[in-house]
């Protein structure tokens, strides 16, 4: 009669408890390392494996060392000689780059035709607006809606009763109306 429960299937979710998280931490890595020890051991590969748990530790495992992988992480695979079973790897992972680099090239094509016509709307759009600009007058009421005109009207009015005003004070500040800065204004 068996009194353990045996391997059962557990939902993968963050575990929530701090210590039980730790133990499964270990757990778990001392099985991934095993794992990485067999597939060295039993196919002749070269691995690395980088952990860091919550306490910020490194755990690594790497054969034969960890600058050899990172050394060959940084060097791309077309620049290493192949070994005599390699060959093929290489042919597909060079296939591989070739399709990737491809898609990259027809990705940065379609962008850069994309930018090109949106700096030639915008060249358009700014010579519309210098042309908009230089053809119409200020009082130019051309192109206006019914409520442009009249707040167009309303600030002519208030312009106009604005000056005024600051003329009669002129006038009367002068007495009568002969002053030298009126001169110009033909009166």
């Amino acid at each position: 009669m068996k009194n353990t429960k045996g391997k059962q299937k557990i939902e993968v979710k963050e575990v929530e408890d701090y210590e039980n998280r730790m133990t499964t931490f270990s757990k778990r890595k001392t099985g991934i390392f095993k794992k990485m020890y067999e597939l060295v051991a039993l196919c002749g590969v070269e691995a690395a494996f980088v952990a860091f748990s919550e306490t910020g530790k490194s755990h690594t495992f790497a054969h034969p060392s960890m600058e050899d992988a990172v050394g060959r992480l940084k060097r791309p695979l077309i620049h290493e000689s192949p070994r005599k079973d390699d060959t093929n790897t290489d042919s597909l992972v060079g296939a591989y780059k070739r399709q990737k680099n491809e898609e990259l090239k027809k990705l940065y094509a379609d962008f850069a035709e994309e930018l090109e016509m949106e700096e030639e709307k915008e060249k358009k759009l700014k010579k519309s607006k210098s042309d908009k600009r230089f053809d119409k007058k200020w009082w130019n009421a051309e192109g206006l809606s019914v409520e442009e005109r009249k707040q167009m009207h309303q600030s002519f009015v208030e312009l106009n009763v604005s000056l005024c005003g600051k003329v009669s004070q002129q006038f009367r500040k002068d007495g009568d109306g002969s002053s030298s800065d009126l001169a110009g204004y033909g009166h």
